[in-house]
């Protein structure tokens, strides 16, 4: 994250209504009414629409630049030289000009990168996996380490043109590169619908001391966002069948789900 960033205009703000679960906030939740926990659980889950408990929390604001700039880094991790389920193309937010951020419990968390998963790693009961999923990686900016990371499914379409989305996956760097991108539309790539579902689990992939660290405030999306069938079949290939995600997580007890509309 050593890059210049484009020059950005004025940051919009948007407001989406939330529930935090770390720690230091969890005494202000209502309890929810399930038969689930509001500790962390094992990530990626399946979210039962049916089961979800009503959300009662205040906004989440999310302060988004209308440009922004970064790395785009086809991520290496061990075994290094091969591609892995462990490795992703993710794009780094560059460190010049106004950061990407949200305010979540109260709290800032930064917007770290954007990456993909495919096939998706959440998916909803009763529909097969979305073919690509995008994680927004907001880190908290003070205090004690923790995350909110939105996740948007991404649906396969043929349109003209390119979305967001198709801007980071078309055409990745090698394995271990990186390029400057400059002008990624961040709000462009969240879905036009901020209803989401919520819960506290946990990192999908290994962090550098090779743990799945938890709590993770986990935010995703109902609606789908989409990218062109071309380009998400040639990052699919990038990897062999079973793709780069971690499988659903088995959780005892299931975690408490929020939802929001």
């Amino acid at each position: 994250m050593r890059y210049r960033l484009a020059p950005i205009a004025v940051a919009a703000v948007f407001s989406l209504p939330f529930i935090s679960l770390s720690p230091p906030v969890q005494a202000q939740v209502k309890p929810c009414q399930g038969t689930g926990t509001d500790s962390a659980v094992q990530s990626p889950i399946e979210i039962d629409r049916s089961v979800a408990c009503p959300g009662t929390q205040s906004a989440l604001a999310i302060h988004y630049p209308y440009r922004v700039g970064g790395t785009l880094l086809f991520q290496d991790k061990p075994p290094l030289g091969e591609v892995s389920e462990h490795d992703d193309v993710r794009f780094i937010i560059g460190t010049g000009g106004s950061q990407p951020y949200i305010t979540y419990g109260g709290q800032r968390y930064n917007l770290n990168n954007v990456h993909f998963h495919g096939h998706a790693e959440h998916k909803f009961a009763g529909q097969p996996f979305a073919p690509l999923e995008a994680h927004f990686v907001h880190e908290r900016a003070t205090g004690p380490k923790g995350y909110v990371v939105f996740s948007v499914l991404i649906d396969a379409k043929t349109f003209r043109g390119l979305s967001q989305h198709d801007r980071l996956i078309k055409s990745p760097p090698a394995l271990g590169e990186s390029r400057s991108v400059q002008g990624v539309d961040l709000r462009a790539m969240l879905p036009d619908s901020h209803a989401t579902y919520r819960y506290t689990g946990s990192l999908t992939t290994p962090d550098e001391t090779g743990s799945y660290f938890q709590p993770v405030n986990w935010v995703v999306f109902n609606q789908h966002a989409k990218a062109h069938q071309n380009n998400i079949q040639s990052y699919r290939s990038l990897w062999g069948p079973e793709g780069n995600r971690r499988e659903l997580q088995e959780n005892d007890p299931e975690p408490n789900i929020y939802s929001y509309h």
